[in-house]
């Protein structure tokens, strides 16, 4: 048996909470623009505009002038700048205080304009011609001078023999003051005794000793010159060599003076002494 279709009920949609929100928005905001513009109707019926058809708007008279009148004018003064019709003429600046004068340059002089080719002159140079010089004209060197060598000089003959050229001190002896030395002119005599030599520095040292020297006389030198006799008696006592200092000089000669004998010669009837002292 065939199924029987029975008609079926649909449901119909409820209203939501949303649709209903926005369906009260909608007539609020109609609502607010009615009021709006009935405002607007009434507000322009009350107070008519100039220009309306409105009979009751009133009107504009204008009547024509021959002439603005103008402010009056203002009364000039002579002292004010600002309104002056003749301005006043600015003062006179003074004059330029001059410079201080200074050093003037030196004028350079002038550049001359370089000469033009045609004006130089250029010399030739002319050698003069040459002449044959003869063999007899010819300066001849001069003969190389070889120098003389001076013949020796006599040599001096001493009663004990001879002597040589250079005399070297034979005694040579430290004072408390000074140097001491002794020379023989006899060279030959110094050598064959010289145990008289030594007895000659040591008596005249002993005497030297006796005198003290001033400070000024430190670095000087002195030399006595004397003679020994054949007994031994100093002779011809003097001064050979100065020191530049009287005191000095005058001690060292009292020296040898204050000796009586240096005793007999060993040979020869005399001899010749030189004493040098450089005070310290």
């Amino acid at each position: 048996m065939p199924a029987e279709l029975l008609p079926t009920r649909t449901r119909t949609a409820a209203p939501t909470a949303s649709s209903t929100s926005l369906m009260a928005a909608l007539g609020l905001h109609a609502l607010v623009l009615g009021g709006l513009a009935l405002y607007a109707f009434v507000a322009h019926r009350a107070n008519p505009h100039w220009g309306d058809r409105d009979p009751v708007a009133g009107a504009i008279q204008a009547s024509a002038v021959s002439a603005i009148p103008l402010p009056p004018r203002q009364r000039l003064k002579e002292n004010s700048v600002l309104t002056s019709d003749k301005p006043n003429v600015a003062p006179t600046p003074p004059p330029p205080t001059p410079a201080p004068p200074t050093k003037a340059d030196p004028v350079k002089p002038k550049a001359e304009p370089p000469p033009k080719p045609n004006e130089v002159l250029i010399p030739t140079k002319v050698q003069p011609p040459r002449t044959p010089v003869k063999t007899a004209d010819r300066p001849q060197p001069e003969p190389t001078k070889r120098p003389v060598t001076p013949p020796p000089p006599p040599p001096t003959k001493a009663t004990t023999g001879d002597t040589s050229g250079v005399q070297i001190p034979q005694a040579m002896s430290e004072l408390k003051n000074g140097t001491a030395t002794v020379t023989v002119d006899e060279r030959a005599f110094g050598d064959r005794n010289a145990y008289y030599i030594r007895l000659i520095s040591q008596k005249i040292n002993q005497s030297k000793q006796q005198d003290s020297d001033p400070p000024e006389t430190r670095g000087r030198r002195t030399a006595i010159r004397f003679t020994i006799d054949r007994d031994g008696t100093p002779t011809n006592i003097e001064i050979a060599t100065r020191s530049g200092s009287a005191a000095l000089d005058t001690n060292t000669l009292r020296a040898i003076q204050r000796i009586d004998t240096f005793g007999p010669l060993p040979q020869g009837d005399h001899i010749t002494i030189t004493f040098g002292y450089t005070s310290h």
